[in-house]
């Protein structure tokens, strides 16, 4: 017990340590971590900063460097400029207070503009890494020499041809409102649209709705803004207001089914407006809300948050390993072409119809790859079908075995009671090449104890059974159970008694033998007992087989006599009135059943002999063919007109050594049977030899009723009949079995019920003449 305490007690010191350890090395690791502070346009919960968190922070990871990353949102669209800026300086106030960071990362125009407009001497001491700046204050950038970062610029012009590419569609729109960032848009816009000859810039509302519908009639493009704060401001609208007189951006948009939307920044005002009043899918230029489940956003050209989070990370990298600000020149993000499978999913597209040079996000692997998904979850299934049943087995292995294991302890527990109770069972153990066998065997045998070599116990026992011994005592020696009866003289008088031996052999770790143990018991007394029970049963068989035949022989004899007797009467009457053709129907009944009778006398007799062994048989070496033939030739003149009876016999040379009358009467009744049960078709009478075991089938072939598989197996049984109104005795085919049995063949049948019969009979053939 203090042994186990003492162990417990090391195994907890060592988990303690090593709890210890590990949470010295994370706060080492802590410790070396740079701390950075990322700020965010808007609020935790827009849809792409989660996935702009975790790509920020993988590319962290990527690149190998340690950093404590502090997140702040302030929230713009709720904010006026004002209160952006004060909530910038709030976050900054708290990072100096919880220790001065080492980096500072801004992501969007509001949250970066209004974090340099604090002029705080955070950021004139700490360096600033922008991204996702769609519209870049240089002015302001310049005065800020500890400052770089990427911008993200929105590609107007290229969305305004993704519509045409995607959906056929000339005419697109925007939303904007009357802040100062929606002014920077239409300008920006305006500058792109100015080196375009096919684009018409709509952005001053010049053109009439009906105007840019014939402008796309012509395959001209257009880019027409929407207002969100004065409806009078939009193209020239037959109906702006409900019917209360309320300006209706709902209503104004509704009318634009036909115009394709592109989202030049982001605000929920927008994005909620857009998605209630249009049912078409829209495009973006900027990665804002783009992958959300919710919207309509297919596709759009734009750099992506993992490409801007990417580029930040990198530069940031370099800041922190002592790069100076000013040595990182500010680029624009890389730009590409993207489209939300979900959204094409939605809108009919398919895996195979997808443009081509986009970069697909929230495609699934069952979705890219559908037939390799069916795979793997069918192989999924049938793995966990195999699973279930491989384990279904090994628990019943293992029931198996604890019941073989059961068994064997009952075993051994009535062996020993057995050994305990009875002074015929004496137990005996082998050590290498010595059998060891207990004292009570020897007072048994009344001889001197002693131990006996392993070829001295061998030849005690009988020759005839020394092969089965070796088998047994082979499976003991490989640790497995062994159970032999044998007879031996172990008393050494000369008698040899019948014994059962068992044991078992025990191995050492490698495998091999070290010793055996078991038990002998004298079974002689069962053995006789045995075989005065199986002479009673045979006994009891054949008194009850006799009884049988008497039975069955008396039936089918009172048959003929009865109608012998009756129709004899009929003719002796005396004042009978008979017309000459009833007494020869009457004298053809009585010879009819004369014969029938004196056919069952014979095959009784026949049925006799052969059972006491006294029919003779004269073996002789005959020739197949001749015999077949001359059994044909009696038949030929015997068989119905209307049936085909055919021959069929080998080229080969063949002899068997039977009784030939014998074999004609077993194929006579073959014929016989055949042509009874065949009211159509042919009966085959043929031979076939096999090379191959020496063999010779002697077969009949009928196209007759066919039997079914009951009726073949008994259809070699005495009196066995399967019309009991067919005339015959029943004992024709058992007698034909009889007499194939003791010419050394076999005798079988194939039946089909409706299709016909083939009997045959197999006999050992000899070629090239008599042997």
């Amino acid at each position: 017990m203090k042994r186990v305490t003492r162990r417990y007690m090391f195994l907890g010191a060592i988990a303690l340590a090593t709890l210890f350890m590990a949470v010295a090395v994370y706060s080492c690791n802590r410790e070396g971590a740079k701390k950075v502070v990322v700020m965010f346009s808007f609020d935790e919960n827009q849809y792409s900063y989660a996935l702009f968190r975790e790509s920020l922070e993988e590319a962290f990871k990527k690149r190998k460097q340690s950093v404590d990353i502090s997140y702040y949102y302030i929230d713009c669209l709720i904010r006026s400029h004002n209160d952006e800026i004060n909530e910038c300086q709030r976050i900054l106030d708290e990072c100096q207070r919880n220790g001065k960071p080492d980096l500072i990362m801004t992501v969007g125009d509001e949250v970066t503009y209004s974090t340099l407009h604090t002029y705080d001497t955070l950021i004139k001491t700490v360096p600033v890494v922008y991204g996702s700046v769609i519209y870049p204050n240089r002015g302001m950038l310049v005065k800020h020499p500890n400052i770089t970062g990427y911008m993200d610029s929105i590609n107007v012009v290229k969305n305004i041809y993704l519509a045409h590419q995607l959906f056929g569609s000339y005419a697109t729109f925007t939303m904007i409102s009357d802040r100062v960032l929606d002014k920077v848009i239409k300008r920006y816009s305006s500058e792109q649209i100015a080196t375009k000859r096919d684009i018409v810039n709509n952005l001053d509302w010049h053109l009439t709705l009906f105007e840019c519908r014939l402008n796309a009639q012509e395959h001209k493009f257009s880019f027409t803004p929407f207002s969100l704060r004065n409806l009078s401001l939009n193209t020239h609208m037959d109906v702006k207001q409900d019917s209360l007189g309320n300006d209706n951006l709902t209503l104004v948009a509704g009318r634009n089914q036909e115009f394709t939307y592109i989202q030049t920044k982001y605000d929920d005002e927008s994005m909620n407006m857009v998605n209630i009043s249009s049912g078409k899918p829209m495009l973006t230029a900027t990665w804002m809300d783009f992958g959300n489940p919710e919207g309509k956003i297919l596709a759009g050209y734009f750099a992506s948050a993992e490409s801007i989070a990417d580029q930040m990370v990198e530069a940031a990298v370099k800041i922190l390993n002592g790069t100076d600000p000013k040595d990182i020149p500010q680029e624009y993000s890389r730009q590409a072409y993207h489209i939300d499978w979900r959204q094409a999913k939605k809108n009919g597209y398919k895996v195979s119809t997808l443009p081509d040079g986009f970069e697909v996000v929230n495609l699934t692997f069952r979705d890219r790859y559908p037939r390799l998904f069916l795979v793997l979850e069918y192989g999924g299934i049938f793995f966990s079908f195999v699973m279930v049943i491989v384990v279904l087995y090994l628990l019943m292995r293992l029931n198996k075995q604890k019941k073989a294991a059961r068994q064997q302890m009952e075993h051994d527990n009535l062996l020993y009671s057995m050994v305990t109770s009875d002074n015929l069972t004496f137990t005996w153990e082998r050590v290498g090449n010595t059998v060891k066998l207990r004292h009570d065997f020897w007072e048994y045998y009344k001889q001197t104890p002693h131990d006996i070599d392993v070829n001295e116990f061998k030849q005690m026992i009988h020759p005839d059974f020394r092969d089965a011994y070796d088998y047994a005592i082979e499976n003991s020696n490989k640790g497995h159970y062994m159970t032999v009866e044998v007879r031996g003289d172990f008393d050494h008088d000369g008698r040899y008694r019948w014994y059962l031996i068992r044991g078992k052999g025990i191995l050492d770790q490698n495998g091999h033998f070290l010793h055996s143990y078991g038990m002998l018991q004298n079974i002689d007394q069962f053995k006789e007992r045995e075989a005065e029970m199986e002479e009673a049963r045979r006994m009891a068989e054949e008194a009850t087989l006799k009884e049988s035949f008497l039975a069955n022989m008396s039936h089918e004899i009172r048959t003929p006599l009865n109608a012998i007797v009756g129709f004899s009467n009929l003719i002796l009457q005396p004042d009978a009135d008979f017309s000459p053709e009833e007494k020869k129907m009457f004298a053809d009944t009585i010879n009819t059943n004369n014969e029938l009778l004196l056919k069952l006398i014979n095959d009784i007799l026949d049925v006799s002999r052969i059972e006491s062994g006294e029919m003779k048989f004269v073996i002789k070496y005959w020739s197949v063919q001749e015999l077949v033939e001359k059994v044909y030739n009696t038949f030929k003149v015997q068989m119905p007109q209307h049936l085909d009876f055919r021959l069929v016999q080998s080229r080969t040379y063949v002899a068997v050594k039977v009784d030939d009358s014998r074999l004609q009467q077993v194929l006579g009744n073959f014929l016989t049977n055949a042509g009874k049960f065949t009211h159509e078709g042919s009966i085959t009478l043929g031979w076939e030899y096999s090379a191959e075991d020496d063999r010779v089938e002697l077969y009949v072939e009928d196209t007759g009723i066919g039997m079914d598989e009951d009726d073949c197996k008994m259809v070699f049984n005495r009196f066995y009949k399967k019309d009991e109104f067919k005339q015959g005795t029943g004992l024709g085919l058992s007698i034909c079995k009889a007499i194939v049995v003791r010419l050394g063949g076999k005798i079988a049948v194939k039946s089909e019920l409706g299709k016909g019969s083939r009997f045959s009979v197999f006999l050992p053939g000899y070629r090239g003449g008599r042997e």
